[in-house]
């Protein structure tokens, strides 16, 4: 399996059975790769709160989805050339809080553009999302 981290690959992808060869690819290309476990979120303050841990997003983060939308556009505390966040037990968050699982891609679909259009790679890798392309 051979990926290219690169920012016109920007978007939400289906996460593959493995992600360990990915996650050695986007390291080797300079990407920092985010572990974001969504198996024990059942709602949006849970996803949150995983968010801020993984993502060690700062103080000021407000907890809701614009604010989310604006710390993923920033990312100055995480500096890379690139961003790679694997959402696992996502399968778990999409069956608990369904409508807020479609806006959490939303908003992660919405970053990917933004950093796309700054020649950033900017890669979301989500467990179980039988919908979602491959990378």
């Amino acid at each position: 399996m051979s990926a290219s981290f690169t920012a016109t690959r920007s978007g939400v992808y289906r996460a593959p059975g493995s992600v360990g060869v990915l996650r050695a690819q986007a390291e080797k290309a300079g990407c920092l790769w985010v572990e974001l476990s969504l198996a024990e979120a059942g709602d949006k303050k849970q996803f949150f709160a995983a968010c801020k841990k993984a993502l060690k997003l700062p103080s000021y983060f407000g907890g809701n989805w614009d604010a989310l939308a604006d710390c993923l556009r920033d990312l100055n505390w995480l500096k890379s050339k690139g961003y790679v966040l694997h959402l696992a037990g996502a399968a778990q968050f999409a069956k608990a809080a369904g409508d807020d699982y479609q806006t959490a891609l939303d908003v992660l679909g919405e970053a990917a553009e933004f950093w796309q259009g700054r020649d950033t790679p900017f890669v979301v890798l989500v467990d179980g999302a039988a919908k979602l392309k491959s990378f």
